[in-house]
């Protein structure tokens, strides 16, 4: 079988093209580390309502929402329920082994000023934008920040 490009050497104006975007690229990426400017670092906008939550899975696999500053029960998600809170939380808790922080500490849930609502871990730091998860998601911590609200 013979080469369909057989005699035909590749561009070369497109490799100086490739090149000088990949030179581009880099020199762009080290001016802005070397200005201080980093990409990851979007400012947070004010948290207008925060609740700190804690959450506890029971023995027979519902998950309890309770509210820290009431002691009151906020939501409980049957075991069919909760996807994404489950999955947050499973990977949080192994953040909190890692860092060595408390298994069983509150968790804040914010409502920022410009509409976002995030998670944020006060024993390891972390903190999530849970709008980059899409608006159901989002919308899933939202609900218990709201059940929150109506308890006080």
């Amino acid at each position: 079988m013979s080469d369909p490009f057989g005699e035909r050497p590749f561009p070369q104006g497109v490799l100086i093209a490739v090149g000088i975007l990949l030179g581009s690229i880099i020199l762009a990426i080290a001016i802005a580390r070397i200005m201080g400017v980093d990409p990851e670092q979007i400012p947070l906008s004010e948290a207008v309502e925060v609740r700190e939550l804690r959450f506890v899975e029971r023995e027979d696999g519902t998950l309890a929402v309770h509210d820290v500053a009431s002691g009151q029960v906020v939501r409980v998600l049957e075991v069919t329920e909760g996807g994404f809170v489950r999955g947050v939380l499973r990977t949080m808790a192994r953040e909190r082994m890692l860092h060595r922080a408390d298994p069983d500490g509150p968790f804040s849930v914010a409502r920022r000023a410009d509409g976002d609502i995030t998670l944020e871990d006060p024993g390891t730091g972390i903190l999530l934008r849970l709008r980059a998860f899409g608006p159901s998601n989002e919308g899933a911590f939202a609900e218990l920040l709201a059940a929150a609200r109506q308890l006080n």
